[in-house]
């Protein structure tokens, strides 16, 4: 809140600073050389300074953030998908921070046009970049081959060269990220979407009173507009529109009538 034009902090309490660790996700989280930004990013960094905690955001692959919370580098991660299933005791958000929506990028020539089930790829080779994490339907999918690869890997170059059939994404990475697909690609999306998947920000249980001073931060910022300003500053539409065009239930359109005047 604001008291004769002096900010104040959520909390009361004592400030924490916090050391977040993330695995490159654009467009909600990466480092440009000029350190951590990125949608997500900036929603984390408000939510903090409103709660009145400190972060520090790193760049590290999946695996390594969590080996770092272990060994005391990292005090929480960015991104998780499933927090109680790490080896470190993590204390989640109560809201996603994200939701993955995960679709199948084929080429033009793929007789497929939509996507109908795991059956859908019957004998495909598909992109498996190492330390990704994929849902289980995918990965105990035996009926399509997965070809592993390292994760600077230009996944959506190797389907145009045929190196493989298809190649898992997130929807909105597809559209806003540094390799984004532009028209014409000789590439199609197959919708719905293959998977839908929340990802939350966690940190140890011992910052739990952080996690919810950052819960009821966000949840201010939901109610104020402040989140939906960051979508368009990183997006150019509101969060209900970019839910609407990320549903994976028909070709996404640039919902126009919600962009920013």
């Amino acid at each position: 809140m604001v008291l004769a034009g002096i900010f104040v902090p959520l909390s009361h309490a004592m400030a924490d600073e916090v050391r977040l660790c993330f695995s490159r996700w654009e467009p909600y989280a990466y480092d440009d050389g000029d350190g951590a930004t990125g949608l997500a990013i900036d929603i984390a960094k408000r939510a903090f300074e409103i709660s009145g905690h400190d972060a520090t955001f790193t760049q590290m692959p999946h695996s390594r953030c969590h080996f770092g919370i272990r060994y005391g580098i990292y005090d929480g991660i960015l991104f998780e998908s499933r927090p109680g299933e790490t080896v470190e005791s993590l204390s989640a958000s109560r809201f996603a921070l994200v939701n993955r929506v995960l679709v199948a990028v084929v080429r033009e020539s793929y007789p497929q046009t939509a996507y109908e089930g795991l059956q859908t790829f019957e004998g495909a080779n598909w992109l498996h970049v190492v330390d990704e994490d994929y849902p289980a339907k995918i990965l105990n999918n035996t009926q399509m081959y997965p070809v592993d690869v390292g994760e600077n890997a230009h996944g959506l170059l190797m389907l145009r060269r045929n190196y493989v059939d298809v190649v898992f994404r997130d929807l909105a990475s597809l559209h806003f990220g540094s390799d984004a697909v532009h028209e014409p690609a000789g590439l199609k999306t197959l919708l719905p979407a293959v998977d839908i998947e929340p990802f939350y920000l966690c940190m140890e249980s011992k910052f739990a009173r952080v996690t919810a001073d950052y819960d009821q931060a966000i949840t201010k910022m939901l109610a104020d507009g402040s989140i939906d300003r960051l979508y368009y500053k990183h997006l150019g539409f509101s969060q209900i529109a970019f839910n609407r065009y990320f549903s994976g239930s028909s070709q996404p359109t640039l919902p126009q009538d919600r962009l920013m005047p």
